[in-house]
């Protein structure tokens, strides 16, 4: 066997259960999966994987080198972390995993101010709702959304950061139209994965009616509330620095989960990650009004939207 990368590309199908899903991981296309894969096999002369409707599943040949593969894995992430440690130059990459949202409506311009304070780190942002592997250097330090204190690995490091709460928003124009009576009520606009609307969304002044809107991501979500098509909840950081947006008369704001920044044990001491890690802790200490939903200022037009 000469290349180590083939047992990773066939990890990567293996844990995924699909081509498509390792091809997005590893940031390659479908082929490279497909020919890294067939490689591996030609190697060993065995076939690794049995194609289904459903996705790949593994052979019993597939199933016998499963747990080898792992523990290479493993022993290859901790080299590569230990060299990664010692590396007290502030010169190469920085690999900064965090939420889509909170990159794109919140963080990009610090991170713009960072490159600019320090032009000699490449900085590799790394968007995803996913939880990133820290172990396996999937990035050198996340900013993650917690909403269960014990659902944090124990081997990573944290410091607690801001409380981010969340809350109802509509359109202004939509808002307007309401109040005009020119329409009488607002549908939802619902994540796919949250289930129906929390109970703690409802009030008095807002009436919602109609089958919901349903979207697959957050950027539809906030998409669909611009165009007017319903009311929807928001991150606080989002829906209020959004000026075509209000919170909906008579909403509240509801504690949503926390921030915490994570680094690995050994990562954690290389001097650019220790740099970014308290600038970013600096940053974010100052948008505690805003994540708490406590920054809040109506300027539009009062009114109710009591029918």
């Amino acid at each position: 066997m000469d290349s180590w990368d083939d047992i990773r590309f066939f990890l990567a199908v293996a844990r995924s259960g699909s081509v498509r899903g390792a091809s997005v991981g590893l940031g390659v296309n479908h082929s490279t999966v497909l020919r890294r894969v067939s490689n591996l096999e030609a190697q060993l002369g065995a076939l690794l994987f049995e194609k289904l409707p459903s996705g790949y599943k593994l052979t019993p040949a597939g199933e016998e080198i499963l747990d080898l593969a792992i523990s290479m894995d493993e022993d290859s992430s901790l080299l590569q972390t230990r060299v990664f440690a010692r590396d007290q130059n502030l010169t190469g990459p920085l690999r900064v995993a965090l939420p889509p949202s909170l990159a794109s409506e919140l963080l990009m311009p610090d991170f713009v101010a960072f490159t600019q304070l320090h032009p000699e780190i490449e900085l590799q942002i790394v968007t995803s709702y996913e939880a990133v592997n820290l172990t396996t250097r999937q990035a050198d330090l996340a900013i993650r959304l917690v909403y269960d204190q014990l659902t944090l690995p124990q081997h990573l490091f944290g410091t607690r950061l801001q409380n981010v709460h969340r809350s109802v928003y509509i359109s202004r124009e939509l808002q307007n139209r309401i109040l005009n009576n020119s329409q009488s009520s607002a549908r939802w606009i619902l994540k796919e994965e949250d289930g129906p609307a929390p109970s703690w969304a409802a009030n008095a002044e807002l009436e919602t009616g109609g089958p919901p809107i349903n979207v697959s991501d957050m950027a539809s979500q906030l998409s669909a509330v611009r165009a007017g098509m319903g009311v929807t909840i928001l991150p606080c950081f989002v829906g209020d620095l959004d000026r075509s947006l209000a919170r909906a008369p008579g909403s509240i704001n509801k504690y949503y989960g926390t921030l915490w920044v994570l680094t690995h044990g050994e990562t954690r001491k290389t001097k650019r990650v220790r740099l970014f890690s308290e600038f970013i802790k600096a940053r974010i200490a100052v948008y505690s009004a805003l994540l708490s939903g406590e920054a809040y200022i109506d300027d539009a037009s009062k009114g109710s939207l009591t029918k």
